[in-house]
């Protein structure tokens, strides 16, 4: 999970700088960040403890609510991109690039943390 993230945030740091300062596509930004940072903070620890896998849980918990919007915040951005700059086909074509790896990177991060809440359940 780390990974996908550390890819998706990658990824978002490579869009036009002019959609990276929509105030939108920011918000979607920090939220992967903080997941990050909070996966991270379990990377040392001891996955036989039961305190460690409950707090991991409760953190997935989170992490999967915190992503709710994540669509809906994201066409936001760029539709205020939109808004502000207008249209370029070459910038259209490759933001959509972009939308449909990161959707389908959202859709699998969804599925670990799915699994994990499944598991433990």
């Amino acid at each position: 999970m780390p990974v996908r993230l550390a890819n998706i945030m990658k990824e978002i740091n490579l869009l036009p700088d002019n959609l990276l300062r929509t105030p939108s596509v920011r918000l979607v930004q920090s939220w992967y960040m903080q997941s990050l940072q909070e996966i991270i903070e379990f990377n040392n620890k001891n996955a036989d403890d039961e305190k460690v896998t409950y707090d991991f849980t409760d953190a997935v918990i989170k992490i999967r609510n915190r992503h709710n919007d994540v669509i809906p915040t994201m066409a936001q951005g760029v539709v205020e991109y939109k808004e502000t700059y207008g249209t370029d086909p070459v910038v259209s074509q490759n933001v959509q690039y972009f939308l449909d790896r990161f959707y389908m990177s959202r859709i699998s991060i969804r599925m670990l943390l799915n699994q994990h809440n499944e598991h433990v359940i």
